[in-house]
């Protein structure tokens, strides 16, 4: 009875109040809407403005950070970067023997001076002395192409690289060359709120705005090739280039293929889009790394050793003979004949590991290959460097080519890249390389490649290549 009376008076209610609550719940879902439309995004927006606030605050508070390192702090990276180095980077000797001076004594001057009381320090300082008065020493002259890649990493550079590598990241050794680029003491380091237009951070970095071109020099006969760079992708323009070119030329007597002022890259991208397609029978490459077993370089190895399953041997598995034969051996020959010189032996005695890079470049299949079968001609000058440097000793120990020229710079490059060394108070990032490379000949990849055929006086490399054609000089 009670139950029939409750459900009675809900029924009267709802039937009498009706209109009165379908205007309420309107009333209520329109005041939602506008909570929806203007409210969220008011909050949302001071949301955002707060987070905006704190990053910039902690921003500003990194940056103030670096500006309030004191003289220890600064002493301490230095001090930390010299020991790294010492322990680490394998070219000390070849910079003393290229450019006279020895880094590590220069090293303790400026350290001196760093001490010195009179002399106020700030990051500004700091950086610019490591530059100009440190790392100068590795790359001076007109063309700044740094011994074993030895020098400090921009910002700018730095998000370049970040890039790269992050594009690869399912390469083994990418991963840890992204959590060095990208570990947190280095914001404290670069100067986060100046962007790449701060003085100290911007350096400029030439890049050409493309990859090659192609030409024929003479009709029915020359063929031209020139590669500016090996950092940049080969689009499908870049590839189209080529199949056409190569068709054109099949029936050619000779291919220029000009690298002149490229600094490098990715060396892969000629053999995989020049080589193999000219040439007809397999190639073999073997380059001999020596390496000391510093920290660095011991996570460098794990990083990478691991992924491409490297054996790095001990020094001690090579034995050496008197000093006076300029000569060393392993179980099997290391180097062709007895001609290495004494002060590389005295540097490869000071490194811990050594292993073998040994590759071995196939042709395309013939439908593929390129069915030009004339005279190659590669002409080089002191601007190539890194990886084209390492494509311009690859194809002059293989034959594949005549070098025309001048000798290149060095930059010989590990097969997987540089290392990298970050300082624990400033952030500063150094690069250099792990390795020391040397030839079948015994001769150190940093030394740059020699040409077959120098420049004529008063002729470029293009020039001379055309008048040793026009002669049948070669």
């Amino acid at each position: 009875m009670k139950m029939f009376e409750i459900k009675r008076a809900l029924y009267f209610f709802f039937t009498r109040y009706q209109k009165t609550l379908c205007v309420s719940a309107i009333v209520v879902a329109v005041i939602a809407t506008l909570a929806i439309v203007i409210v969220a995004p008011m909050l949302s927006r001071h949301r955002d403005e707060e987070l905006a606030r704190t990053a910039f605050q902690t921003r500003a508070y990194r940056l103030t950070r670096v500006y309030r390192l004191t003289r220890a702090d600064f002493l301490y990276d230095f001090d930390y970067m010299i020991s790294a180095l010492e322990e680490n980077f394998p070219s000390f000797g070849i910079v003393y023997r290229q450019h006279g001076v020895n880094m590590l004594e220069a090293a303790q001057d400026l350290r001196d001076g760093l001490e010195c009381e009179t002399i106020e320090i700030d990051f500004e300082f700091f950086w610019n002395m490591l530059r100009d008065e440190f790392f100068y020493h590795g790359s001076p002259g007109e063309i700044p192409l740094s011994t074993g890649h030895l020098f400090l990493i921009s910002d700018g550079a730095r998000r370049w690289l970040l890039s790269q590598y992050s594009r690869s990241i399912g390469w083994g050794a990418s991963a840890y060359f992204v959590n060095i680029l990208n570990s947190p003491p280095l914001y404290g380091g670069y100067p986060a709120l100046m962007g790449d237009t701060h003085p100290l951070i911007r350096i400029p970095c030439w890049q050409p705005s493309r990859v090659l071109s192609t030409g024929i020099v003479k009709e029915g006969s020359i063929g031209y090739l020139r590669f500016y760079t090996f950092s940049r992708v080969f689009g499908s323009d870049d590839l189209e280039m080529l199949a056409v070119f190569y068709s054109e030329i099949a029936d050619f007597e000779h291919l220029i293929i000009d690298l002149r002022g490229n600094t490098g890259g990715n060396y892969q991208r000629f053999i995989q889009n020049v080589t193999e397609f000219l040439i007809n029978r397999p190639k073999s490459i073997h380059f001999y790394h020596f390496m000391m077993d510093g920290e660095h370089n011991m996570r460098f190895a794990q990083a990478t050793g691991e992924f491409r399953r490297i054996t790095y041997n001990p020094i001690q598995q090579i034995r050496f003979l008197d000093r006076d034969e300029s000569f060393l051996f392993s179980r099997d020959s290391l180097f062709i004949g007895n001609n290495v010189s004494s002060y590389i032996i005295e540097d490869i005695s000071g490194m811990d590991y050594y292993f073998i890079e040994a590759f071995t470049i196939v042709p395309r299949d013939d439908h593929y290959r390129s069915a030009f079968d004339g005279k190659k001609w590669l002409l080089i000058d002191e601007k190539v460097y890194s990886a084209a440097m390492y494509i311009a000793s690859i194809h002059k120990n293989i034959g594949f080519a005549t070098l025309v020229g001048e000798t290149t710079g060095g930059g010989a490059v590990s097969p997987w890249h540089s290392n990298f060394i970050t300082l624990p108070n400033t952030g500063i990032i150094v690069r250099y390389d792990p390795t020391l490379v040397i030839d079948r000949q015994g001769r150190p990849l940093e030394y740059g490649v020699e040409p077959h055929y120098f420049n004529r006086p008063g002729m470029d490399a293009l020039e001379t290549v055309l008048a040793m054609i026009a002669e049948g000089a070669y």
